[in-house]
């Protein structure tokens, strides 16, 4: 009986520490911005002699600039992990540029004026820099708003061939057979068969059910995981 009792002790301190680092984990990047926008804060005010309003709201948006820059980079960067083609990548230099824009502003107005508070020179610095983050600024709102209008675009596309092979889904059987076995005299490997295929091809094989996937199967001589295995792969392919 103490063995069940610790056992299950055990498995409710484990999962309210997996709670508690869940919901810590939620919170804490929003609040890490915290410590460098007072910093920030305190050189805009004390240094630069910002009314404090003024310096508030610029700790307030050069913390945004930063957390935008880097969450838009890493959604760039996995959308352009899924998606290959060229036409279709987002511009993550842009946000690049962005980002390494915030980061001068931050080290400047933080460290810089810390390790020379009576030079001249790296308070206009600094004044420089809070003078152009509109730039930075500008560049993230467009690529954002360019990849928006893109994946619009590709939904769109999306929309379209689908409406277009479900007009021409209504096929008799026969025909469905002849497709199929159209397919018999191509190389089993998808590596091998994507270079054979034709656009409309892809299309088909992404369209299929999984009762034409049965269908195909039996009819082209493979097994089924393989043509269901032609299937994922056309359908990455066409996003």
């Amino acid at each position: 009986m103490n063995k069940e009792f610790f056992d299950k002790l055990n498995d409710w301190i484990r999962g309210t520490e997996q709670s508690i680092v869940n919901f810590l984990s939620a919170f804490a990047p929003w609040i890490a911005p915290i410590i460098p926008a007072y910093m920030t804060f305190q050189h805009a005010n004390n240094t630069l002699k910002f009314p404090p309003l003024i310096a508030m709201s610029a700790a307030v948006v050069v913390e945004i600039l930063g957390f935008s820059a880097v969450s838009t980079f890493l959604a760039f960067w996995f959308y352009n992990r899924r998606n290959q083609a060229e036409s279709k990548k987002a511009p993550i230099i842009v946000v690049v540029i962005a980002f390494g824009f915030y980061l001068s502003l931050i080290i400047f107005s933080n460290v810089l004026l810390d390790a020379y508070p009576t030079e001249r020179w790296a308070e206009i610095s600094v004044r420089a820099l809070f003078t152009l983050q509109t730039i930075p600024a500008a560049m993230l709102v467009a690529v954002r708003t360019q990849h928006r209008e893109l994946l619009s675009e590709i939904k769109k596309e999306k929309e379209e061939r689908s409406q277009k092979v479900s007009e021409s889904g209504g096929k008799s059987g026969k025909a469905e057979k002849e497709s199929s076995e159209s397919f018999r005299k191509f190389p089993k490997d998808w590596r091998s068969l994507e270079p054979t295929l034709t656009y409309e091809q892809k299309v088909e094989i992404a369209n299929l059910t999984p009762q034409d996937v049965r269908k195909w199967a039996n009819e082209i001589g493979v097994s089924e995981k393989t043509v269901t295995n032609w299937r994922a792969n056309a359908r990455d392919m066409l996003q």
